[in-house]
């Protein structure tokens, strides 16, 4: 394998361990802290799968640890909405979340390009949440 499919499979690795961790909701403390924790393992995920194939691990590192802080906080994110609207549900968010995870995780280990599918769906995920809370509160913004 090459260094451009070892690169993917880390950065998959490393959105699938930020979507995993963050998939609780947590916030405050707790959130801080599996934050930390997410983006240590994705750039030891991503570092690691670049030394497995001769590669030196550092470009991994950064690469990986904000690929897990974007995955993190896209599954927070979602996992957090869906806790606000509806507490019986949450857990199941979070299980979907988590599974999603592991599908990606898996997926971009055995198809490396795969990776790239994932990034830009949690990018385009990101971007339109974020384009729809700032929807929610325009007609407020107006009678100003």
């Amino acid at each position: 394998m090459d260094l451009l499919f070892a690169g993917f499979q880390g950065l998959g690795l490393a959105l699938a361990a930020g979507m995993a961790l963050g998939a609780p909701g947590r916030r405050g403390t707790a959130g801080t802290v599996l934050l930390v924790i997410a983006i240590v393992a994705g750039a030891a995920l991503d570092g690691l799968m670049l030394t497995t194939e001769d590669h030196p691990a550092w470009p991994g590192w950064p690469i990986g640890a904000l690929a897990a802080a974007l995955g993190f906080y896209v599954g927070r994110e979602v996992a957090a909405g869906a806790g606000s609207r509806s507490g019986a549900d949450a857990g199941v968010v979070s299980a979907m979340i988590a599974g999603a995870a592991l599908l990606v995780g898996a997926l971009s280990y055995f198809v490396p390009p795969f990776a790239l599918v994932a990034l830009i769906a949690l990018v385009w995920l990101a971007i339109a949440r974020r384009r729809r809370g700032q929807r929610k509160y325009e007609g407020l913004r107006t009678l100003r």
